[in-house]
């Protein structure tokens, strides 16, 4: 029997009453800077860190000065900017939907979140984290979670709040980091004896994955690359066909192309009902927590 995966993304921080969209979360590090209108968040992170002479401060949205000199404490700000990230971050309340997450006790859980809220319901349940002092693994965080002969594994893929220099931001460490990924593709491929394992692209190519709350932007360069490297894994028949879903909520960031793309790569997607009602993303993910229970017990 595969094991069961759940990944999810920062919508579900967005049930918790100050939960952020991420473009919310980049204004507020962007230290008073015009943010330009682009769509992409990597590339609206290099635009924030990367240095510059000169640039547009804004108060409430509104453009106050142009052509304003960079102060000098800005000019070299990629450290600064994930220590208030990580600030920023810190400070959200965990949303309730993760103590139903964690009941449905998954093999693995991943998120692209840099916080860690799920742990905090598993050590309610009386888990505990195997070898705490040693959380880096590899490439991102991983942890392990232990109760008697129970083993949960939880993945930081894009880093963490605690090991602030392993948060992925812009689209430079992105970038570095699909070259990562791609080693392990290559070794699957080859059927390398020293294929990792234990690394999250090894454990979703190898597991029922269920994705949600992750609106899976089309700058999310790593998941994207894994996503037809895994198609294309799949065509060579290098190996065998595991079942991914991805559930995503009928609103008004609803991409249908985005879906059409996503069943092309043998991507099982479910479009969740939303009401629009002031309680309809409640529903929404209690809709989709009944699904992938529902699968547990019964597939």
């Amino acid at each position: 029997m595969r094991q069961t995966t759940i990944f999810y993304g920062n919508g579900v921080n967005r049930l918790s009453k100050d939960g952020k969209s991420w473009d919310n979360v980049l204004r507020q590090i962007s230290q008073g800077q015009f943010l330009p209108p682009i769509e992409n968040n990597t590339l609206k992170y290099e635009y924030i860190v990367l240095p510059k002479d000169r640039y547009i401060e804004v108060v409430d949205d509104n453009i106050k000065e142009e052509g304003k000199t960079l102060p000098p404490e800005l000019k070299d700000t990629e450290k600064s900017i994930k220590e208030d990230l990580a600030s920023e971050l810190s400070q959200f309340k965990a949303a309730d939907f993760y103590k139903k997450l964690a009941e449905l006790k998954a093999d693995n859980y991943m998120t692209t979140n840099y916080e860690s809220h799920l742990i905090n319901p598993f050590f309610k349940m009386g888990y505990h984290l195997m070898d705490p002092d040693n959380r880096i693994y590899k490439t991102k965080p991983h942890y392990t979670l232990e109760k008697g002969e129970s083993h949960i594994k939880y993945w930081n893929i894009h880093g963490c709040l605690e090991l602030q220099e392993s948060m992925l931001l812009g689209l430079y460490e992105y970038s570095k980091y699909v070259i990562n990924i791609d080693k392990i593709i290559r070794s699957i491929e080859r059927d390398l004896p020293d294929v990792d394992k234990e690394s999250w692209p090894y454990i979703m190519l190898h597991s029922d994955v269920h994705i949600l709350g992750f609106g899976l932007g089309y700058e999310e360069i790593d998941i994207w690359y894994f996503l037809t490297s895994r198609k294309r894994l799949l065509r060579t028949n290098k190996i065998e066909k595991n079942r991914i879903t991805y559930y995503v909520i009928n609103d008004d960031s609803f991409d249908i192309g985005k879906v059409k793309l996503l069943e092309a790569l043998d991507v099982e997607v479910k479009i969740i009902d939303f009401d629009w009602s002031s309680d309809a993303y409640k529903k929404a993910y209690e809709d989709i927590y009944n699904r992938i229970k529902y699968r547990m017990n019964n597939e």
